[in-house]
């Protein structure tokens, strides 16, 4: 049993690198975006110093912890505010599990069945949401493509 927890806090870690992940592109994405909503029609110079400092951006997001990739997200209208406060509460979620799971506390007191019951609703609303984000990611990527291939 306890081996079934060690593997549902795996796939929990799993499941939020991956929404770091789909964030900073989804990020990069929505940043281009905003530029050509604003301007309508960039030239190709422009274009390239924006894809440029894009590039940059996700690099330095993917070297941030995920309280501060969630600042920069916040920045770029990336998702609605109702959005960013859920995927602030997988966060405190995630950091209680990282950071806390293991010392003795309240949770460790708890039955391993009850440990796997947690567990589990956690990983289903972190993998939820990622499906969740995939999306959004995905139809900011095609909005990417129309305007620029238009």
């Amino acid at each position: 049993m306890e081996n079934n927890t060690y593997y549902l806090v795996g796939k929990i870690i799993e499941s939020v690198q991956h929404i770091e992940y789909i964030l900073i592109e989804a990020t990069r994405a929505a940043k281009i975006l905003n530029v050509f909503n604003k301007y309508k029609n960039v030239s190709p110079f422009y274009f390239q110093k924006i894809e440029k400092e894009t590039k940059e951006l996700a690099d330095e997001m993917s070297n941030m912890t995920f309280g501060r990739l969630m600042g920069v997200v916040r920045n770029y209208d990336v998702l609605p505010s109702d959005d960013l406060d859920y995927l602030e509460s997988i966060l405190s979620k995630r950091n209680q599990l990282v950071h806390h799971y293991f010392k003795y506390n309240e949770m460790n007191k708890c039955s391993e069945e009850v440990k796997i019951k947690y567990l589990t609703r956690f990983l289903s609303e972190a993998t939820t949401f990622e499906e969740y984000l995939k999306r959004v990611a995905s139809e900011l990527e095609s909005d990417l493509r129309k305007v620029i291939y238009s």
